[in-house]
Protein backbone atom coordinates (compact mmCIF):
# COMPACT_ATOMS: atom_id res chain seq x y z
CA UNK A 1 0.00 0.00 0.00
CA UNK A 2 1.37 3.83 -0.87
CA UNK A 3 1.83 5.50 1.61
CA UNK A 4 -0.74 8.64 2.28
CA UNK A 5 -0.36 12.43 3.53
CA UNK A 6 -2.10 13.40 6.44
CA UNK A 7 -0.39 16.39 7.32
CA UNK A 8 1.83 18.24 5.18
CA UNK A 9 2.75 22.10 6.25
CA UNK A 10 4.47 24.74 8.19
CA UNK A 11 3.29 25.55 12.12
CA UNK A 12 1.24 28.24 12.86
CA UNK A 13 2.50 31.53 13.62
CA UNK A 14 0.00 31.91 16.71
CA UNK A 15 2.87 29.29 18.66
CA UNK A 16 4.58 32.42 19.08
CA UNK A 17 2.23 34.88 20.66
CA UNK A 18 4.00 34.42 23.64
CA UNK A 19 7.04 35.56 22.24
CA UNK A 20 5.53 38.65 20.90
CA UNK A 21 3.64 39.10 24.40
CA UNK A 22 7.23 39.06 25.97
CA UNK A 23 9.01 41.23 23.41
CA UNK A 24 6.08 44.07 23.64
CA UNK A 25 6.70 43.91 27.46
CA UNK A 26 10.34 43.92 27.66
CA UNK A 27 10.04 47.12 25.34
CA UNK A 28 8.00 48.90 27.52
CA UNK A 29 9.60 48.74 29.70
CA UNK A 30 13.09 49.86 27.72
CA UNK A 31 10.87 52.99 27.01
CA UNK A 32 9.82 53.23 30.99
CA UNK A 33 13.77 52.68 32.17
CA UNK A 34 15.03 55.53 29.64
CA UNK A 35 12.00 58.12 30.17
CA UNK A 36 12.70 57.72 34.22
CA UNK A 37 16.51 58.57 33.49
CA UNK A 38 15.81 61.81 31.44
CA UNK A 39 16.16 63.81 34.72
CA UNK A 40 19.61 62.21 35.50
CA UNK A 41 21.17 61.17 32.62
CA UNK A 42 20.63 62.58 28.43
CA UNK A 43 19.13 60.28 26.32
CA UNK A 44 21.30 57.61 25.26
CA UNK A 45 20.04 57.20 21.24
CA UNK A 46 22.66 54.03 20.36
CA UNK A 47 21.99 52.74 23.78
CA UNK A 48 18.10 52.86 23.24
CA UNK A 49 18.43 51.49 19.37
CA UNK A 50 21.32 48.90 20.20
CA UNK A 51 18.58 47.58 23.54
CA UNK A 52 15.44 47.74 20.77
CA UNK A 53 17.26 45.69 18.02
CA UNK A 54 18.65 43.03 20.36
CA UNK A 55 14.64 43.03 21.64
CA UNK A 56 13.30 42.67 18.11
CA UNK A 57 15.94 39.66 17.23
CA UNK A 58 14.51 38.17 20.01
CA UNK A 59 11.01 38.21 19.02
CA UNK A 60 11.94 37.86 15.29
CA UNK A 61 13.76 34.22 15.43
CA UNK A 62 11.00 32.17 16.74
CA UNK A 63 9.07 33.33 14.15
CA UNK A 64 11.55 32.78 11.01
CA UNK A 65 12.56 29.58 13.01
CA UNK A 66 8.43 28.51 12.73
CA UNK A 67 8.59 29.53 8.78
CA UNK A 68 11.38 27.44 8.30
CA UNK A 69 9.89 24.62 9.61
CA UNK A 70 8.19 22.09 7.40
CA UNK A 71 6.48 18.81 8.91
CA UNK A 72 4.78 15.68 7.11
CA UNK A 73 2.77 13.53 8.13
CA UNK A 74 2.08 10.27 6.04
CA UNK A 75 0.71 6.52 7.21
CA UNK A 76 4.47 5.09 7.93
CA UNK A 77 6.34 8.36 9.15
CA UNK A 78 6.40 11.98 10.51
CA UNK A 79 9.38 13.68 8.72
CA UNK A 80 10.19 17.34 10.34
CA UNK A 81 12.64 19.21 8.18
CA UNK A 82 13.58 22.66 10.14
CA UNK A 83 16.50 25.27 9.52
CA UNK A 84 17.07 28.76 8.18
CA UNK A 85 20.82 28.76 6.99
CA UNK A 86 21.47 24.95 8.39
CA UNK A 87 18.96 22.63 7.57
CA UNK A 88 18.02 19.02 9.35
CA UNK A 89 15.68 16.56 8.25
CA UNK A 90 14.33 14.08 10.83
CA UNK A 91 11.84 11.55 10.98
CA UNK A 92 10.17 9.19 13.44
CA UNK A 93 7.98 5.55 12.41
CA UNK A 94 4.82 5.74 13.24
CA UNK A 95 5.32 2.38 14.97
CA UNK A 96 7.56 4.09 18.00
CA UNK A 97 4.71 6.06 18.76
CA UNK A 98 3.25 5.34 22.43
CA UNK A 99 0.92 8.15 22.96
CA UNK A 100 -0.89 10.60 21.44
CA UNK A 101 -1.32 14.12 23.12
CA UNK A 102 -3.22 17.30 21.92
CA UNK A 103 -3.14 20.87 24.12
CA UNK A 104 -4.77 23.97 23.12
CA UNK A 105 -3.25 26.65 25.13
CA UNK A 106 -6.10 30.09 25.26
CA UNK A 107 -4.07 31.71 22.83
CA UNK A 108 -3.74 28.55 20.36
CA UNK A 109 -7.52 28.13 20.60
CA UNK A 110 -8.32 32.00 19.35
CA UNK A 111 -6.58 30.75 16.40
CA UNK A 112 -7.93 27.32 15.91
CA UNK A 113 -4.56 25.68 16.18
CA UNK A 114 -2.82 23.28 19.09
CA UNK A 115 0.31 21.39 20.00
CA UNK A 116 0.34 17.50 19.99
CA UNK A 117 2.69 16.13 21.90
CA UNK A 118 4.12 12.45 20.83
CA UNK A 119 5.21 10.39 23.44
CA UNK A 120 7.42 7.69 22.00
CA UNK A 121 10.18 4.56 22.87
CA UNK A 122 12.56 6.72 21.07
CA UNK A 123 15.93 6.77 23.24
CA UNK A 124 16.80 9.75 21.25
CA UNK A 125 13.73 11.66 21.78
CA UNK A 126 11.22 10.30 24.02
CA UNK A 127 8.94 13.22 23.88
CA UNK A 128 8.09 15.13 20.44
CA UNK A 129 6.20 18.12 19.62
CA UNK A 130 4.43 19.39 17.25
CA UNK A 131 3.36 22.91 17.98
CA UNK A 132 0.74 25.15 16.60
CA UNK A 133 -1.14 22.74 14.07
CA UNK A 134 -4.45 23.74 12.79
CA UNK A 135 -7.38 21.15 13.11
CA UNK A 136 -5.25 19.26 16.39
CA UNK A 137 -8.25 17.12 16.83
CA UNK A 138 -9.09 16.07 13.41
CA UNK A 139 -5.15 15.10 13.25
CA UNK A 140 -4.91 13.15 16.80
CA UNK A 141 -7.74 10.68 15.69
CA UNK A 142 -6.14 10.07 11.93
CA UNK A 143 -2.84 10.18 13.46
CA UNK A 144 -3.96 7.07 15.92
CA UNK A 145 -5.49 5.67 13.16
CA UNK A 146 -2.06 5.19 11.44
CA UNK A 147 -0.33 4.56 14.18
CA UNK A 148 -2.93 1.70 14.77
CA UNK A 149 -2.72 0.34 11.17
CA UNK A 150 1.24 0.57 11.53
CA UNK A 151 1.23 -1.98 14.38
CA UNK A 152 -1.22 -4.21 12.96
CA UNK A 153 1.25 -4.55 9.65
CA UNK A 154 3.77 -5.16 12.71
CA UNK A 155 2.27 -7.45 14.81
CA UNK A 156 1.49 -10.04 12.19
CA UNK A 157 4.20 -10.28 10.72
CA UNK A 158 6.61 -10.81 14.25
CA UNK A 159 3.62 -13.59 15.03
CA UNK A 160 4.28 -15.06 11.40
CA UNK A 161 8.08 -15.09 12.00
CA UNK A 162 7.43 -16.82 15.35
CA UNK A 163 5.27 -20.04 14.05
CA UNK A 164 8.08 -20.78 11.56
CA UNK A 165 10.85 -20.97 14.06
CA UNK A 166 9.26 -22.88 16.61
CA UNK A 167 8.06 -25.26 13.58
Amino acid sequence: MANQVIFSGAPSQACNLPALLKGGVVMAMIGAIHVCALNAFPLQWPVLLAQACAVLIGVALPFVKTAFTRIVIDTTRITWTQGILHRRTSSLDLSRIQHITSIHPWWLRLFGTGTIILTTNDVAHPVRRLPGIRNTDQLCKRLGEAVAMQRERLVPASTSEARYRTA
